[in-house]
C-alpha cells in the first residue's frame, strides 16, 4: 500500500480546512482570467516583497496579496487593496488572520 508524503503537524498553526468546509470560496475568482491578468500586471510593476523591504531585506514578491481579505469585504480588483509579497510572507500574514490576530499592510 502506497502512503503520501508524512505530514508534518505544527500545532501552532491551526488546521486549514479542505475547500468544500470553507465559509467563503474564492476560487472562481481567483481562477478567473480578469485576476491572472490583473495579478500579473501587478507583480511586473511592483516586483518585490513589500513586508522584506520593510525589514531590510530584498525578496522577489511572487504573491498579490489582497491587505483586506476579500472575505472580509476588501475590495477584488483594486490595485489600492493589493500589496506585492513573498510567498513566506503571505503565508505568515494568512496564518495570524486565520488565527484572529490580523494580517500586515
Amino acid at each position: 500500500m502506497a502512503q503520501g508524503p508524512k505530514r508534518i503537524r505544527r500545532s501552532w498553526i491551526p488546521e486549514r480546512k479542505p475547500f468544500e468546509q470553507r465559509a467563503v470560496d474564492n476560487s472562481r475568482f481567483y481562477n478567473s482570467r480578469t485576476w491572472r491578468n490583473l495579478r500579473k500586471r501587478f507583480l511586473d510593476a511592483n516586483p518585490l516583497c513589500a513586508e522584506c523591504e520593510r525589514n531590510g531585506e530584498v525578496r522577489q514578491a511572487t504573491v498579490a496579496d489582497h491587505i483586506i481579505p476579500i472575505s472580509r469585504g476588501g475590495a477584488e480588483l483594486d490595485d489600492k487593496n493589493l500589496q506585492p509579497l513573498c510567498k513566506r510572507c503571505h503565508d505568515s500574514k494568512s496564518a495570524r488572520e486565520r488565527s484572529g490576530r490580523g494580517g500586515m499592510g
